[in-house]
Formats: structure tokens, sequence, C-alpha cells
């Protein structure tokens, strides 16, 4: 790499799918690195004397230096989050026109965890330039953060749409953050009071595909993700992906990786023991992050 270009940009720490309860709020100075948070439910960011009410799929990048400050909005705090480091990442976010320290909004977000999961992949990896396929892989959360701050803004639906729109896309993030729970499509339907039929057809004019197979892929890059970090069974796995059947887990594993899970995990598993909860990254590890937060249940963060 020449002497003046930017380093590339790397990952300190991350996590999908965190839950905390309606007393958990952060409020801590700048961290030294970036922020970026996606709110899987409604949130309260509070910036100076303002507090701003924000909705599910609401997400804010803060720079390493500025106050952070949020909260659930009276339903507990979920949310997906990424720490990384980077000198190219403020010109980035100018160039793909990011808000910097004030909450935005997405026209949808289930491509969020699937990229966050994505990156957890390669640091459990270690592969040949995984440190490369990371940094591309924040370049893309950059680029897909531009193109959905740009659709709210083309897709003005009114009333009852804008209403369903808003509930299937917290329908969604929540789904893509809770992939050990057997969800159906009858279930995902009646969770926002619709009929199977109406749902499928909302859920495709929104985000353009199917619940089932954007749920099926991000199973899949997960059930990867814990064959390489973890040494969990084959069987647990697929119990922790939502598969109530190891065969049909395994099959469609191979269909969709070209091999078998066992033989995946033979090839890019590590041989030590993780004690990671499942939704921590190896990253976290041994990394001296300048803040302490009191553990709450199931997080530790």
């Amino acid at each position: 790499m020449p002497p003046d270009s930017p380093s590339l940009l790397s990952v300190a720490r991350l996590g999908v799918g965190w839950e905390h309860d309606e007393s958990f709020v952060i409020d801590r100075p700048g961290t030294g690195d970036f922020l970026f948070i996606h709110f899987t439910r409604p949130a309260r960011v509070t910036l100076g004397d303002e507090t701003h009410a924000c909705p599910a799929n609401s997400c804010i990048l803060y720079t390493p230096d500025h106050h952070q400050k949020y909260q659930g909005d009276g339903c507990g705090l979920s949310d997906n989050w990424i720490h990384f480091l980077g000198d190219s990442a403020e010109m980035l976010a100018l160039r793909h026109q990011i808000p910097l320290n004030r909450p935005f909004h997405l026209a949808q977000a289930g491509f969020v965890p699937l990229l966050i999961n994505d990156m957890r992949t390669e640091i459990h990896r270690k592969e040949p330039h995984y440190e490369e396929v990371v940094d591309l892989l924040l370049r893309q959360l950059f680029i897909l953060l531009q193109r959905h701050i740009e659709l709210v803004g083309r897709r003005r639906y009114t009333g009852r749409k804008a209403e369903l729109a808003s509930r299937i896309a917290e329908l969604q993030a929540r789904v893509l953050g809770t992939l050990d729970h057997p969800w159906t499509v009858e279930e995902m339907a009646r969770s926002i009071h619709l009929s199977r039929s109406r749902f499928m057809g909302l859920y495709h004019e929104f985000f353009g595909g199917s619940p089932v197979e954007d749920l099926i892929s991000a199973r899949i890059k997960h059930a990867q993700w814990l064959l390489c970090a973890t040494t969990l069974s084959v069987g647990q796995i697929a119990a922790e992906c939502g598969f109530r059947s190891l065969y049909h887990f395994s099959r469609l594993f191979k269909k969709r990786v070209g091999s078998s899970p066992s033989a995946f995990a033979t090839k890019f598993g590590d041989t030590k023991s993780l004690t990671c909860d499942k939704n921590e990254t190896i990253a976290d590890k041994g990394l001296q992050i300048p803040f302490v937060i009191p553990p709450k249940p199931r997080t530790r963060r």
C-alpha cells in the first residue's frame, strides 16, 4: 500500500440482535472509534439538550469523540452495532451523504445484520486477505445505507401503506435478529395482524423478495459462523439457527454452501473452544475498550 493511502477500515467490536431491558441507557463520552448503531425497535437518542424519538430501522453513526446517549423508547433497547476504525470513514460518510452524529431512517434494513454477520465470519475465519474483505464489507454498508436513506424519500407511502411499511420493516429487523426462533410466515403475518397472502405481497412490494428466502439466507450465514467459531455440534447449531430438523438443516446447508456442515467445520473451523455469547465476535476478547457498561440480562456489552 502506498504511504499516502488511507488505512483499511477495521472492526473493533460488533453485535447482532442485542436486547436490553427498559432501564438500560447508554450515556458515555466518545469511545475513540466510530460507532454505527441500527435500532430494530423504537429508541430515543439525546443530542445536546434535545431528545429525538427514532422509529424502528433508525440508525446513527457516531464519530470517535462525540457524546453518546440513547435508550429504548418504552420497549427496551434492541440493536445491531459496529465499533470500527479507519481514517477514511468520515470521507466515506460525506461521499455517501450519511449524516454524522444524528439519527437517520432507512427504507428497510434487513441487509444490516446480514453484513455484520459476514464481517463476523471473516474475523473469525481469518483467511488470507480477510482484513481487506472486512474493509469492503464496511464500504458496502456505507453504500447500502445511502441507497436506503434515499429510498425513504422516494417511497412516499401515505396513510395505511406507510403504517404497513413501517410495521413490516420493524418485523423484518426483529426476525433477522432472532434466528434461533422457529419463525413461520404465518407467525410473522399474525404478529402484525395481516393474512398470510397480504403479508407476502406487501413484503415483496417493500423489499423485493420473500421473507422465507431472507430468513433462510440469514440462518445459513449464521450457521457458517457458528461452524467456524465454536465447538457446538451440528445438531446444536441447527437448533441455534432455528431449524427444527437436523436432516433438513444438513440438506439445505449442503445445497446452499456446497458441502455438509461437518465438512465445512472441518475445513474452516477453529479448534479452540470459544466462550463468547452467540451475538459476540471474538474481537471482543482481549480488546481494551475505554468504557465499562454494567452487565445486563442476556448481554455483556
